[in-house]
């Protein structure tokens, strides 16, 4: 059984059938019906069993291909030609199993081919109607030999069109899909992004638009981009550049079904969503205006209403040199403090209609005062603007004329002029400061003293709030109010009087609240709350906040976060989309979890020696000490290409043998002259290396499984699926389990430990199987959930280890250490029922560039300590010491994980330190000598293998090595050789000399 979508969905697909259609099986007749460049196409089974078909498709496109076959052998006979191709693991994703049961997410493909199954799996069957279109994307379409199957767009979905939802900036979606329990539909491109940020979504298509600022180096690629994503699989489907200059944090984008328009400092730009490419566009007479700057934008009924005029204040893009994740420092930019509003952005003085089909003008309304387009919103029939410190005025929508306007000085005062934002507290000065519905308007935001609510039928003060830095959310039940910093609470307030129906968990800082069917989002110190209004209980999503200007956006049934200008307290980074499920538990496919492919054959004895490094970093608590004395001197042996445009994984050696895997799925075993012996292939990328232990190499997969092969010729004996179901969807373009076991695999003993998962809320699966059968021996299936009052819990971010008779892995987010009873695997966290975090991670499958460095803690015999520290995400460094024994009873320093806040402590005195700001990315340690590799601060080019004597801190020898070697990527065995695996795809051998 399925993880299946929450909300049952009455569809009915059209089926359309042609009598001289061509039948599937030519990669470019296929590729024209699909009329689709970018996305992701479902291949099951291959058509007229032709090997190559998958492979054209790949290059005479830029789509992402997923293929299923029953057949293993087929399969094997795919992921060869596929990596040969350089298409394995990046374009080309190869998967067994029974075509009854396709293993992508729901939503998923764009486009799908269907083909008769092999002969040599003669049970295997064609998947059914509700199958194929479980897996497509609305609007994405099937070929089934002779037949077309399009799956619908489901009732009951919403856009989010206008920044702030719609023209009432308002920001709560009516989609009525999207509730209940969440879990991750795609993590994608891009990951970090400048700033201002701003976001619409329709027609399953996200457009984010990104402007002039960047704090950190991560973030210029995107400086002045407009991107267009598959809003189903997170699919960057084009980008074009936005002209500098123009601060684009406004009510100036309006998505529909097939394009976006988009006012800018010159006119309205109708760009096609398909395409990308500007189609038309709508631009007012200078008559009737100060100039050709849209400042406001909203769309109702085949009419656009705007706000132009004059040209503003010039930014300047900035540029940034800083390494990391993010942490944005705020300051007063260009043109943010609103000095004047004849320049400043999105004042106008005109109003007008326009009719979108025939680009004629309507009508037009000229103010003699500036509006301030932060508080210009518009309900069915009436447009409301303001004038700060002026007066507030209604607009016919239909006609244009002026229905009311109050000055009132009572309302004046009340609502007074800007207060002053841009900080993080605060928020951002540009954000909308005024909401709308049929009967009131509401007034609070960053720029706010307090929060003031007046009719809409004549402007009479209704009620005040002292607080105005709230974050508004209009409900049938209230007005919700999150926020602010600082402050005990968030509240529901009644919409007549302004009395508080409720209080609910204060929001921090900047980030603005949205809303959806049953609940209101807004930023956790560290993560997102999520308040479900019903019960008016909060719910904790630890590894995403919300992105600073857009909030949680929900649209087309999927709810979406990101991507970050900053990475506060946080585990994931990107574009990232969520989807209504139910319990995975319940859905549990227990079938097909253990595949044994070689159950009586005998297994060749194959001998670990002492001094061996069989598993990842020398041990399994990743200490990365070696008993094997590091040579005096070594030379080059030899080099060989593991693999090309993957990244390869750590080394381990064991029985004269390298093992060795990479991100295409490869597991290799090569011999002691650089010779390859072996190479079997998993479903997915790998991301740790092998454990090479009882006669057998053990290793996880993204696909989701525990592959055990024998040591001496790598035939596969069995395979384990940890998580509940066969369920891949999109992390960076790259199709995975949504439970990889990513952080590889530990053996003590007779028991293999694995973890699978990536995020608490969609399960975290914890196994113990026995080293020869594969067979389950213990699990924990539920510390996803550790505390369901706030539905917080442990998270897979971290390599597995095994220390103290636990298991541990880093958690992230609420838990910094996920530990479980190595006998039991029960869980040793206590559970925490709080709505905030503080523990950050960059995990390395995900985020290698970020997550590379390691750390150093190891006490030497005579009680000195040889430390390093590199912070999470790689910007933040302690240069390598030599540090003497703390007196008797002194507490050690405590340290976290992270290495990004000191919890206290007391450090020594140096003997030594390195003074050459030396980034390391692997070690080796004994008491005399550290084995190193890394390069030097700013000089990430210049990379090396480096012995180090541990008495004074001085080279014993230095050799350069091309490029920089991966995580832990340096192995020793009983001989002394070294073995180093690079970033570049190499490894390298050498030998003392």
């Amino acid at each position: 059984m399925r993880d299946r979508v929450a909300v049952s969905v009455v569809c009915f697909a059209f089926v359309a059938s042609f009598a001289n259609a061509v039948v599937a099986g030519r990669a470019d007749d296929d590729l024209k019906r699909f009329n689709l460049q970018r996305g992701i196409v479902a291949v099951i089974e291959l058509p007229d069993g032709d090997i190559g078909y998958v492979v054209d498709l790949c290059n005479s496109s830029e789509m992402t291909v997923y293929f299923q076959t029953a057949d293993v052998e087929l399969a094997g006979k795919v992921r060869k030609v596929a990596d040969a191709a350089g298409l394995l693991s990046r374009r080309l994703f190869v998967e067994t199993g029974s075509s009854d049961s396709i293993h992508l997410g729901d939503n998923l493909a764009d486009r799908m081919i269907v083909s008769a199954p092999n002969d040599s799996a003669p049970n295997n069957v064609q998947p059914s109607h509700d199958e194929v279109l479980r897996v497509l994307r609305p609007q994405g379409f099937a070929i089934i030999g002779e037949m077309t199957l399009v799956k619908p767009v489901p009732e009951g979905t919403d856009d989010w069109s206008h920044p702030y939802h719609g023209p009432d900036n308002n920001p709560n979606s009516n989609d009525k899909l999207f509730r209940g329990a969440l879990g991750t539909q795609f993590i994608g491109y891009p990951k970090f992004c400048p700033m201002p940020e701003q976001t619409v979504i329709a027609g399953g298509r996200i457009y984010k638009a990104m402007g002039h600022l960047a704090h950190k180096a991560n973030q210029n690629e995107m400086l002045n981009t407009l991107l267009c994503v598959n809003a189903y699989n997170g699919t960057i489907l084009w980008r074009r550049s936005l002209s500098p200059g123009f601060m684009l944090h406004r009510n100036t984008m309006i998505a529909t079904g097939d394009a976006l328009y988009m006012g800018d400092h010159e006119s309205c730009k109708i760009i096609d969503g398909e395409t990308g490419q500007v189609r038309d566009e709508i631009k007012v007479d200078a008559d009737i205006s100060d100039g050709p700057v849209w400042k406001w934008m909203a769309m109702r009924d085949g009419v656009m209403y705007a706000l132009v005029g004059n040209a503003e204040v010039k930014i300047e893009t900035q540029r940034a040199v800083r390494r990391g994740l993010g942490h944005w420092p705020w300051g007063m930019w260009d043109g943010h403090d609103y000095r004047d509003p004849r320049t400043s952005f999105g004042f106008g003085r005109t109003l007008v209609a326009i009719d979108i089909k025939t680009k004629k003008r309507l009508w037009n309304y000229r103010s003699e005062e500036f509006l301030d387009a932060r508080a210009v919103c518009m309900n069915e029939t009436q447009i409301f603007t303001c004038c700060p410190g002026k007066y507030l005025a209604s607009i016919d929508r239909s006609t244009g004329e002026l229905l009311w306007k109050n000055t009132d000085r009572e309302l004046l005062d009340a609502i007074a002029v800007n207060e002053k934002a841009q900080f993080y507290i605060t928020g951002y000065a540009t954000t909308c400061y005024m909401k709308c519905d049929e009967n009131f308007l509401f007034f609070a935001g960053p720029q706010r003293e307090q929060m003031v609510v007046a009719s809409a039928q004549d402007g009479k003060l209704a009620w005040t709030h002292p607080n105005g830095n709230l974050q508004l959310v209009l409900r049938s039940d209230g007005v919700w109010a999150a926020g602010p910093e600082n402050s005990d609470c968030g509240m529901k307030f009644d919409y007549e009087t302004g009395k508080v129906l409720a209080t609910f968990p204060a929001r921090r800082a900047c980030t603005r609240a949205t809303g959806c069917a049953d609940s209101v989002f807004y930023r956790a110190n560290g993560g997102t709350i999520r308040v479900l209004t019903e019960s008016n209980t909060a719910q904790h999503y630890d590894p995403v906040r919300p992105p600073c200007q857009d909030g949680v956006l929900v649209a087309g049934g999927h709810g979406y976060w990101g991507p970050w200008m900053c990475g506060c307290q946080l585990s994931l980074y990107g574009n990232i989309a969520v989807r209504p499920v139910e319990s995975t538990l319940e859905n549990e496919d227990t079938q097909q979890r253990l595949i044994t492919a070689n159950p009586n054959g005998e297994v060749v004895p194959f001998h670990v020696q002492d001094g061996d490094w069989a598993t990842y970093r020398g041990n399994n608590a990743r200490t990365d000490v070696s008993s094997v004395a590091v040579p005096s001197g070594v030379r080059l042996e030899w080099t060989t290409d593991v693999c090309r445009d993957a990244l390869p994984t750590a080394p381990v050696t064991a029985g004269g043998r390298v093992f060795i895997a990479d991100r295409t799925g490869a597991v290799r075993s090569i011999d002691a002259d650089g010779k390859l012996v072996w190479m079997a292939y998993t479903g997915g990328p790998i991301y740790y290396p092998p454990v090479v232990a009882n006669d057998r190499v053990y290793v996880g997969s993204a696909d989701g499984r525990v592959y055990s092969y024998a040591a001496h010729d790598g035939k596969l004996l069995w395979s384990y699926r940890v998580g509940p179901n066969d369920y891949w969807i999109s992390v960076y373009e790259r199709l995975i389990s949504t439970w990889p076991v990513a952080g590889g695999v530990v053996v003590d003993g007779d028991t293999v430990y694995a973890a699978a998962g990536i995020t608490h809320y969609d399960g975290t699966h914890v196994v113990g199987l026995d080293a020869i059968t594969g067979k389950l021996k213990l699990s924990n299936r539920t510390s996803g959930t550790l505390e369901p009052e706030v539905n917080n819990g442990i998270s897979l971010q971290g390599n597995l280890t095994i220390v103290d008779g636990e298991l541990r892995f880093l958690a992230g987010g609420v838990y910094e250490t996920a530990r479980f009873e190595l006998k039991t695997l029960e869980c040793l966290n206590k559970p925490q029922s709080q709505v905030h975090s503080q523990f950050r991670t960059a995990f390395y499958p995900f985020y290698p560039e970020y997550g590379k460095y390691l750390s150093l803690d190891y006490q030497c015999a005579d009680g000195c300590q040889l430390t390093h520290d590199a912070s999470y995400e790689g910007s933040q460094f302690v240069n390598l010491s030599r540090q003497t024994p703390l007196p008797p009873g002194t507490p050690k320093q405590i340290k976290e994980a992270a290495r990004w806040i000191r919890r206290g402590g007391e450090t020594s005195k140096p003997v030594w330190q390195d003074n050459r700001n030396r980034r390391f990315t692997s070690f080796v340690v004994t008491d005399s000598t550290l084995l190193a590799t890394g390069h030097s601060e700013g000089h990430d080019d210049d990379c090396f293998l480096v012995s180090i004597n541990t008495t004074d801190g001085s080279d014993n020898w230095i050799e350069k090595i091309p490029a920089d070697a991966v995580k832990g990527g340096t192995a020793i065995d009983h001989h002394g050789r070294i073995y180093v695996s690079l970033e570049n795809g190499q490894l390298c051998c050498f030998e003392p000399q």
